[in-house]
């Protein structure tokens, strides 16, 4: 216990012990849960604790100093980063969005046991939802670690986001110059890159996307085409 909360405290160096206790119970009953719902190939408290805990919580410092006061998270799949983040965050109300009802299931009974009132399930697709108006704009900053290549993610996360405000961006060292036309295209900008190391070794980044402008209407598209027709430079210029 103390080798974990020292990891964590090396990126969160407030962590109250209550907090850090909190987390401790979510890495149990996520893999009791994840022994028998496939939420995640991630099993072992090593790997949970680097992996999924340390990687959700590294947005803490720049949620800290911007203040939102909704986060939608898109494609939260077994709860993260929702889960670590609601923990430190208890004043900011969480909405996962997923489309498989059975892992948002287990996110609410994950918030229900750890005593989290400030989670809130959304069930359904991000390409019809964010063209609703209870959805449309109307979130102070999104999160998704969801999503393994740029232009789809984009597409169907900047719709939800109010603008002048933020999504974060959890990704892989995986940047092209591509990139930065089509974040130009949905409304984007981004603001600042974060370059870490997981415990495990592994290279990641943090992207801090503004939403300068708003979206064209259109976009996103139907259910399913921005992943297997994503938007590219040659569609853009």
């Amino acid at each position: 216990m103390s080798f974990y909360k020292e990891v964590i405290q090396n990126i969160v160096p407030n962590i109250t012990d209550t907090q850090f206790l909190q987390l401790q119970k979510f890495v149990e009953i996520f893999r009791e849960k994840n022994s028998q719902i496939n939420l995640s190939a991630i099993r072992t408290p090593d790997t949970i604790w680097s992996k999924h805990i340390y990687d959700s919580l590294s947005s803490v410092d720049f949620i800290s100093k911007n203040n939102p006061k909704t986060i939608l998270d898109m494609g939260t799949g077994g709860g993260f980063p929702t889960i670590p983040l609601a923990i430190l965050f208890p004043e900011i109300q969480f909405y996962p969005l997923d489309s498989v009802a059975k892992k948002l299931r287990c996110v609410d009974e994950f918030a229900h046991q750890l005593g989290l009132e400030n989670i809130h399930i959304i069930n359904g697709r991000a390409e019809a939802l964010a063209h609703e108006k209870k959805h449309r704009e109307q979130y102070d900053m999104v999160v998704t670690r969801a999503f393994a290549h740029f232009s789809p993610m984009l597409e169907m996360t900047m719709g939800f986001l109010r603008e002048k405000q933020y999504l974060l961006a959890y990704r892989g060292p995986d940047y092209n110059h591509d990139d930065d036309i089509v974040l130009d295209y949905f409304g984007g900008f981004a603001e600042n890159i974060m370059h870490y190391t997981l415990p495990t070794g592994e290279k990641r980044e943090l992207w801090y996307i503004k939403k300068v402008e708003p979206m064209m209407p259109q976009y996103p598209r139907h259910i399913g085409t921005p992943k297997k027709e994503p938007i590219s430079r040659n569609d853009i210029l």
